[in-house]
């Protein structure tokens, strides 16, 4: 009753008609008599299922079946959506039983094309009222296929013989006359048996791609232009049908429709809604296949897809491509979706960070610690100092430096993770003292590994290499070796590991070494060094083409992870059996290289560099990789926690060392009258009589020697009797003023900031 919407029929009706005019009793029974009467239909194909955009039967029948999870492929002709693909696990194609279904006699026919046979047991490729009540054809582990009939008895198997191959389509008869069972590949007989009888009747549904009487044995591959026949075909009827099914179609039509424009989708929570603006065509777009990450997961004819309960915080690649009746296929549109967080609340806090550790520096710290986890994900860290808020961390991030500390004083870190539903972990706690200020040889200098017997670090600081594998220590000829002696790396698991440090942490920074290759590597590069890897803070790589390559990653204005990577340049390679001096530097501006003191590339690469938790390692990559192995010697490996200047370079690359001779810092009085307010809040005003012929670079650097500011004026650009520094950010602390003019340094005078 669709007025009261209530009164609701049970059963079933069909061939309904209204006539506006009351029909006479003879009418009324001629038209029972007419509808009366079942269809003759004399053709012996009672269903088929060509599978050309859908699992619709195309006989007079019309009983179309109904999808569960399989998607349409390419067919053997690779025709876009000409054939059905099944997954293995749950996908299947039904159609409900039907007397024309029912004969005594029949032939089965499909193409096949199996993706994996099953590992144990075996699967339904087709089956109607199965092995208990009519037939069924299976895939054994062995890839033979098995037709099984119920003649009055149960039951008759038999296996082609011969296997499939998986990945390869192929043509497959299975008939039974009464008297015998035969199997055919490709039109040609493989096996036969003696079975007597008609076939029993069944109840059941026909299933394609699995056994529907127990929803189970799910068929992995596809399946194309299954065929069920009320006879036996005889053996020239089933070559003269793989004769016709196996020669491609002539199609008028080889035009694919447009891409579908416009993609877009909306996300709430994990649930994604897609759509797009309709394909034109030559013809007509038949429908739309729709694919996340590159599996096809939906054809439609409509311009829409809802895809509910996808993996929560997970960036998805969907795509949509158009079909034509012919099977061409457009190309593919693609669009980048980020599902939101699970619909249910998150009441689960992440774990507490683990193995919280502190390496001290005397007025700096480097926080590290292990990954926490969370039932969803985790979103950022917090670290606090002395109980205060001091920074919030990516969830990517398990390492901080904290600079502007007292020296020899003691302090509280903590740190917790917290997730995207706000629940925060518990908290991680250490309290660790800084260390007393230390003086090195150079100023800046944090590390120094001369290589003389072994790879211990002659700065204050002692942080000893450990060396792995089975390198030698031999005499050098190079100039300036401290010692004598040089490590040499066989390209075998040889390599020297130094622990992270609080002291190698900078913004900037400068690797100078001596090397020699010894043998071109078979990898694509050779690490050098490395401290962060690419992906953290530096490396230094040898690829093939001996031409060496600078990688940092830094902190600017464009990314917070700015990988940039630059090579020595042509005509500046390594050659084997040569020692060379290597000088990388980053100070903050760009990356250079320098080749035995000179110059040989400069490139720009602004941004401070990031922090790493990471080893120092030496002849080998770090952290995971642990290989990529140097084949080579290295000495006289110096790190200094500030850039260079192209003149300290150059003599560090003549005599060893950075140090300046105190006339040429007499200069500075010279040129340098005045600077005040000294202690300094926010702005250090520098009065002087500086020339602008040349250029002039100011650093400043903190107690430890590292570098953590630059001012930089061109020739002709320096401000006329005084210029100002701002020092409102800095931490409160001693500080040093660095003066290079013209790429000479010329001294420096201290500063306090309050």
């Amino acid at each position: 009753d669709p007025i009261g919407n209530a009164n609701f029929f049970n059963g079933l009706l069909d061939d309904i008609q209204l006539y506006n005019v009351a029909l006479t009793a003879q009418e009324v029974s001629d038209l029972y008599d007419e509808q009366s009467v079942p269809p003759v239909i004399a053709d012996d194909l009672v269903a088929y299922y060509p599978f050309s955009g859908n699992a619709n039967d195309v006989t007079p029948y019309n009983n179309n079946a109904e999808v569960s999870g399989a998607q349409l492929v390419d067919d053997r002709f690779d025709q876009a959506n000409k054939a059905y693909n099944f997954n293995g696990v749950s996908d299947g194609v039904t159609a409900a039983n039907s007397a024309q279904l029912n004969s005594d006699n029949t032939s089965i026919s499909f193409w096949i094309n199996v993706t994996e046979f099953p590992a144990t047991g075996e699967v339904y490729i087709l089956s109607h009222g199965g092995w208990q009540e009519r037939w069924k054809i299976s895939l054994p582990s062995h890839g033979k296929p098995v037709f099984t009939t119920h003649p009055g008895f149960c039951c008759s198997d038999m296996d082609s013989g011969t296997p499939l191959v998986e990945g390869t389509w192929t043509h497959v008869v299975m008939t039974h006359d009464g008297t015998k069972d035969i199997i055919y590949f490709d039109g040609a007989m493989v096996a036969e048996k003696d079975v007597e009888g008609a076939l029993d009747v069944t109840t059941n549904p026909f299933g394609i791609g699995y056994n529907p009487i127990d929803n189970a044995n799910f068929f992995n591959g596809s399946l194309d232009e299954v065929q069920i026949y009320n006879v036996a075909l005889t053996a020239q009827q089933v070559e003269d049908l793989y004769n016709l099914q196996s020669t491609p179609p002539m199609e008028a039509d080889t035009e694919a429709p447009t891409p579908p424009l416009n993609l877009s989708a909306g996300v709430e929570f994990n649930h994604v809604s897609l759509s797009w603006w309709p394909s034109t065509d030559n013809v007509g777009v038949t429908g739309y296949n729709v694919f996340i990450d590159g599996t096809k997961v939906m054809t439609t004819t409509g311009n829409t897809g809802y895809f509910p309960g996808l993996e929560p915080l997970t960036e998805f690649e969907f795509g949509v491509s158009a079909v034509d009746e012919a099977g061409n296929e457009s190309t593919t549109s693609t669009l980048l979706v980020t599902t939101g967080q699970d619909e249910t609340p998150d009441t689960e806090a992440p774990t507490m960070p683990g193995n919280l550790s502190a390496s001290a520096g005397s007025t700096s710290m480097l926080l590290s610690w292990d990954e926490s986890t969370d039932n969803v994900q985790v979103a950022g860290y917090v670290v606090l100092l002395d109980g205060i808020y001091y920074d919030s961390l990516a969830a990517n991030v398990t390492s901080i430096f904290i600079g502007g500390l007292d020296p020899e004083t003691f302090y509280t870190f903590e740190v917790y993770a917290f997730d995207l539903a706000g629940n925060d972990s518990e908290i991680a706690e250490i309290t660790v003292s800084t260390e007393e200020e230390i003086t090195t040889s150079e100023p800046g200098l944090v590390a120094w590994y001369p290589m003389d017997g072994d790879a211990n670090d002659v700065t204050p600081y002692n942080n000893h290499g450990v060396i792995g594998g089975d390198p030698v220590f031999e005499d050098v000829s190079h100039p300036n070796g401290t010692g004598g002696q040089a490590i040499v790396f066989d390209g075998v698991q040889d390599s020297v590991i130094a622990e992270n440090a609080v002291q190698l942490i900078s913004d900037y920074t400068t690797v100078a070494f001596w090397i020699r290759v010894d043998a071109v590597t078979t990898d694509p590069e050779a690490y050098v060094l490395d401290f962060g890897h690419w992906n953290e803070r530096w490396k230094i790589s040898l690829p093939q083409h001996l031409k060496i390559v600078w990688t940092t990653n830094s902190n600017n204005s464009v990314s917070e992870n700015f990988v940039h990577d630059m090579d020595s340049g042509d005509g500046n390679e390594l050659l084997v059996d040569y020692w060379w001096y290597v000088t990388m530097v980053h100070d903050g501006v760009n990356d250079i290289i320098y080749l035995d003191g000179s110059e040989v590339n400069n490139l720009p690469a602004e941004g401070v560099l990031n922090s790493t938790d990471n080893p120092l390692t030496m002849g080998a990559s770090g952290g995971t990789n642990g290989k990529q192995y140097l084949t080579g010697a290295l000495d006289e490996i110096k790190i200094y926690n500030k850039a260079l200047t192209p003149a300290e370079v150059e003599m560090l690359a003549t005599t060893g060392s950075t140090v300046v001779s105190t006339d040429d810092l007499s200069l500075l009085s010279s040129v340098v009258h005045s600077f005040y307010p000294n202690p300094v809040e926010r702005e250090l005003i520098i009065e002087h009589s500086f020339n602008d012929y040349q250029p002039l670079l100011v650093r400043v650097f903190d107690v430890e020697g590292r570098q953590v500011d630059a001012v930089r004026f061109e020739k002709n650009e320096i401000p006329l009797d005084q210029f100002s520094i701002d020092v409102d950010h800095y931490p409160v602390g001693s500080y040093s003023v660095n003066f290079v003019l013209g790429g000479k340094n010329i001294g420096s005078f201290k500063f306090v900031k309050q």
